[in-house]
């Protein structure tokens, strides 16, 4: 069954959203419910529209794939309003006098300097040092979330929102895009993740597509190009791919990453078949989708690869060993 796509044609506009770089807005619909809505259009510095076709597809599946490895996430639905096609999102900060906080305001406090100009501040982030933020500063789990075996603190939890990037071979998960919730109570809890539009091949033309799925050269094949993906976190100054990030992240909390790769063996190609399959056609080609699928077929082998390198790394020592090779 194909996913519904909201016409918000109607709702009230509230106010636009300050954070990010695309067009949100702030909307309401008859019956009082708050939603962000997300263009797939923006705008230059000349003021010109910039088409991001893909990101509401992305973010849409993406959305799926988290609910089905149980990692927290906001909630995303197709829509459109009269000018442009887009995506909703209920907010996730409920109850009184909580709000969210965004990465970059603890790791600007944190972070060690990148001898790196071209740089943007957002893209500042040292792994070991959200680490140990999570572990020592935020802490608690996700809102609403039950613990589930060796996935307990806002560390195992992040472990699997890095898992989900490798996976997506999301390359978006700057320092805006990950937070935390304050509760009126002031304790700190993980934010569910949010923002994955940047994932799946979205910005690929479906010519480059067409030729990547049917080419035979190796280094233009869809199991090469998924190992190209960049995070936003760095490890001194090298700036670490979607895969790295996951696997530095499982050697300093193997138990985690072992459990969510428990998960992750669960995902079937079948259902993620389906889960792609549920996107319109006008919305996303028949191309778009069996190399989303690829993508996805392909990170999900490399990142089962890891499950004996994990369990060694149970051993403190040889965890030890580990991490020192990083240096």
């Amino acid at each position: 069954m194909a996913y519904q796509v909201f016409d918000i044609s109607e709702f009230k506009h509230e106010e636009f959203e300050p954070l990010g770089t695309k067009a949100k807005y702030w909307c309401s619909d008859q019956q009082g419910n708050d939603y962000l809505f997300k263009s797939i259009e923006t705008h230059d510095s000349q003021n010109n529209t910039i088409s991001r076709d893909g990101e509401d597809w992305s973010e849409k599946v993406s959305c799926e794939i988290a609910k089905k490895l149980r990692i927290p996430c906001a909630q995303y639905e197709l829509a459109y309003n009269k000018e442009t096609r887009g995506v909703i999102t209920r907010s996730f900060i409920t109850g009184p006098n909580t709000y969210l906080v965004t990465a970059n305001e603890i790791l600007q406090n944190y972070s060690a300097p990148i001898n790196n100009e071209n740089v943007k501040k957002t893209e500042k982030q040292n792994i070991m040092h959200v680490y140990i933020i999570l572990r020592r500063i935020i802490r608690n789990k996700p809102l609403s979330f039950k613990s589930r075996p060796g996935i307990k603190t806002a560390a195992d939890f992040f472990t699997g929102y890095l898992m989900l990037d490798a996976l997506l071979s999301n390359q978006d998960r700057h320092s805006e895009n990950w937070g935390l919730i304050v509760t009126g109570k002031g304790r700190f809890h993980l934010a569910p993740t949010f923002d994955h539009a940047a994932g799946l091949g979205r910005n690929e033309s479906d010519e480059t597509k067409s030729k990547r799925l049917n080419s035979q050269d190796i280094g233009q094949q869809v199991s090469t190009y998924v190992k190209r993906a960049k995070s936003y976190f760095y490890l001194k100054e090298s700036r670490l791919k979607t895969f790295k990030a996951f696997e530095y992240f499982g050697i300093l909390n193997p138990r985690a990453a072992l459990s969510w790769l428990e998960e992750l063996d669960g995902l079937t190609e079948e259902i993620m078949r389906a889960i792609i399959g549920s996107v319109p056609t006008e919305i996303m080609s028949d191309v778009s989708k069996i190399f989303a699928l690829e993508m996805l077929v392909c990170n999900k082998s490399n990142m089962m690869g890891l499950v004996s390198f994990f369990k060694a790394n149970l051993d403190p020592l040889y965890r030890k060993r580990q991490i020192k090779t990083y240096e």
